[in-house]
């Protein structure tokens, strides 16, 4: 895993992963118990030094729509480089972790930013096997 979130550096990389960004985070979507209407926005920073890439996550009905480009007015925003997205999606990193280390932003309304990692199917991070 940690190999593969290092090709994040090769700019040709980081493109297609931002291509396939917005279908995949859709497709990793759980509806939350909790009905929530909200307008995300996740920031992926160019590891050459560019504007980072903006998407709009819209949560609502029990969906979630995802689109490139700044969301207008979001409730939160959430920042993260593609390397630590895919060490996320891979289970090689836990959320808490990332977000403790400073690797995973979160920003804008509290009780909406704090339910942003957990709308998504994530793998659980097992701890050491007594």
């Amino acid at each position: 895993m940690e190999r593969i979130a290092r090709l994040d550096r090769i700019g040709w990389f980081h493109r297609v992963v931002l291509r396939v960004l917005p279908r995949a985070i859709a497709g990793r979507f759980v509806a939350p118990e909790d009905p929530l209407s909200a307008v995300l926005e996740l920031a992926v920073p160019d590891p050459a030094g560019g504007a980072p890439a903006r998407f709009a996550l819209a949560v609502a009905d029990g969906a979630c729509r995802v689109s490139a480009g700044a969301a207008d007015r979001p409730a939160a925003r959430a920042r993260i480089g593609t390397d630590d997205l895919i060490r996320l999606a891979g289970g090689a990193a836990s959320w808490p972790e990332l977000f403790s280390s400073g690797r995973f932003e979160l920003s804008g309304d509290p009780f909406v930013a704090l339910r942003f990692a957990a709308l998504f199917r994530l793998p659980v991070e097992l701890g050491p096997i007594s």
